[in-house]
């Protein structure tokens, strides 16, 4: 019988992402035989298309009408990124004498954006993450890029119950291990540097905020009636990943006038270990073809699928330049959502 697994990406580590996959048949099916069921062995492929989103990834402010004071149809800039596709591949097992399954799957997902601005006096652009030491008044261009890539290995157990003819519940147990590594890099120019008193060439900053967590995650996946092999399934998905994120922040300056170039920042040592949230939810339609005590199954599903990750961007703004030390972490939130199409067969 097909069963429904999603991957958990929150992500999560990803405690959302689950495989559509094919498990065990439900203790009801072998009420229905009196033969011994022999083992079975899935595979599963899910295609992803999705779009990332986090807070913290502003890197200008616009002022509509130049001075030093934001004061004028202020708007904030901020990088996005673009709609991506990646995968999602496992393998299954279920035994003959219980409806107990095994799953374990491999989930993969790039993604990246770029943004840039440009103005003329009177418009003019305000830093967001210049060290306060490199004292840059204005700027009249910008340019942004922003990278992740998300990898999740997952390992889990499952059962199934039938409490009627048309609901198929699934709980879930498993081990999730993600790492999620981004790059968030600045380039401006333009602006007028007080401290050595020079035209700014290029501010070039560079952030790093890379993570990798391990921890249980617990789940139930669910199908809901059947017309002809056509069902909605629906899963939720939750994960304690204890990891370590390592933080590192750069920023240096190329002046005119031949002034050397001049780093403000540059921290390189910034580890830290932390227990994070991971939740994930997914929501479509699948068809399935065989009967309960048929030896070989296929399924077809296509869903939209959320991951989220809590406190994920961990880079920290510094916002005094008397006290070098003195800053903010940004503490903002990743989610992954989009599409999630899957084929699984199930002998």
């Amino acid at each position: 019988m097909l069963y429904a697994v999603i991957a958990t990406l929150s992500m999560s580590g990803l405690s959302a992402m689950q495989p559509i996959s094919l498990p065990c048949r439900s203790a009801e099916c072998s009420d229905d035989t009196n033969e011994k069921r022999a083992p079975r062995v899935n595979f599963f492929v899910n295609a992803l298309y999705w779009q990332a989103r986090e807070e913290g990834l502003d890197y200008v402010i616009k002022n509509s009408n130049g001075g030093t004071f934001i004061n004028t149809n202020g708007s904030v800039e901020r990088v996005k990124f673009d709609w991506k596709g990646g995968f999602r591949v496992g393998l299954g097992y279920c035994s003959g004498g219980c409806p107990i399954g095994f799953n374990a799957y491999y989930t993969r997902f790039l993604t990246s954006g770029c943004e840039c601005i440009k103005t003329t006096f009177p418009v003019t652009l305000f830093p967001v993450w210049s060290n306060p030491n490199t004292s840059i008044v204005t700027e009249q261009e910008a340019q942004t890029t922003v990278c992740l890539s998300l990898n999740a290995a997952d390992a889990q157990l499952s059962t199934v119950f039938n409490p009627n003819s048309c609901v198929n519940i699934m709980p879930v147990l498993g081990l999730r291990y993600t790492r999620i590594n981004q790059r968030f890099t600045i380039n401006s120019n333009g602006g007028q540097s007080t401290g050595p008193t020079a035209f700014v060439l290029d501010d070039a900053i560079c952030m790093q905020n890379n993570f990798w967590g391990v921890g249980p995650k617990v789940g139930i996946n669910t199908t809901w009636g059947g017309w002809h092999g056509l069902s909605i399934f629906g899963t939720m998905d939750f994960a304690l990943l204890y990891g370590r994120f390592d933080i590192t922040q750069k920023e240096t300056i190329s002046f005119s006038d031949d002034v050397p170039a001049t780093t403000f920042l540059d921290i390189t040592c910034n580890r830290f270990h932390v227990t994070r949230p991971n939740f994930g939810l997914i929501l479509g339609l699948q068809w399935q073809s065989g009967l309960c005590n048929e030896r070989f199954a296929i399924r077809l599903s296509a869903g939209w699928e959320h991951q989220y990750f809590f406190g994920q961007n961990q880079l920290m703004r510094f916002s005094d330049d008397v006290n070098p030390g003195v800053n903010t972490a940004v503490q903002g939130d990743l989610s992954i959502q989009g599409l999630t199409v899957a084929v699984s067969v199930s002998f």
